[in-house]
């Protein structure tokens, strides 16, 4: 990798490792495969289409009713159960001898415990959590998520921001994996490179 001491001071923890970001939702954890999952046992007649965007309502035979049955009372439910995405706390896991990994996540206020009860569940291998929306403000080299809208607001402060490929993230033009294993490889190759 490369010399730390041309990374900005922000980027790199006490110890010297470099400070990534990866969002959790969309990303390490199947948001919507729980969030279906939840909605079928409640609603067990309703078709649920194929999510393409982040527009749920277009998906849910509830309209608009999905975002406080997800946000709300359903909010502990869907997070707790959903399942991790394939081989993403493996890679974390692998990688964190590497990297200061940085878990960056959106989550209603209802949503909040579920999650912290969800990472000790899974025990996530990370050195920090933050349950921000404003992912561009918290220190890293990196950040990884499947929001463009985070994506673009990071990478406008000049920092690597990559998208993981889900059928909702399709308009991002920027640097994109298909696994969270392919996003530390990424990194790992751009530190080469500075």
């Amino acid at each position: 990798m490369s010399d730390a001491s041309r990374l900005p001071e922000s980027a790199i923890d006490a110890s010297g490792k470099i400070r990534v970001l990866v969002d959790l939702d969309g990303v390490v954890r199947d948001f919507v495969t729980g969030l279906k999952r939840v909605y079928q046992n409640h609603f067990p007649g309703h078709a649920v289409q194929e999510i393409t965007s982040r527009n749920l309502e277009a998906f849910f035979p509830i309209g608009e009713k999905i975002y406080p049955f997800m946000d709300e009372t359903h909010a502990e439910e869907i997070l707790t159960t959903a399942p991790p995405y394939p081989g993403a706390l493996e890679a974390l896991a692998r990688w964190e001898k590497h990297f200061h990994i940085v878990v960056v996540t959106a989550q209603p206020p209802q949503g909040r415990a579920p999650t912290f009860l969800w990472l000790g569940k899974h025990r996530v291998a990370t050195a920090e959590v933050h349950v921000r929306a404003d992912k561009e403000t918290v220190p890293g080299f990196a950040l990884l998520d499947d929001f463009d809208d985070n994506l673009e607001r990071f990478a406008r402060t000049g920092r690597l921001a990559v998208c993981l490929d889900r059928p909702w993230n399709r308009n991002w033009k920027g640097p994109r994996v298909h696994s969270v294993e392919a996003f530390f490889r990424l990194v790992r190759k751009k530190l080469t490179e500075q």
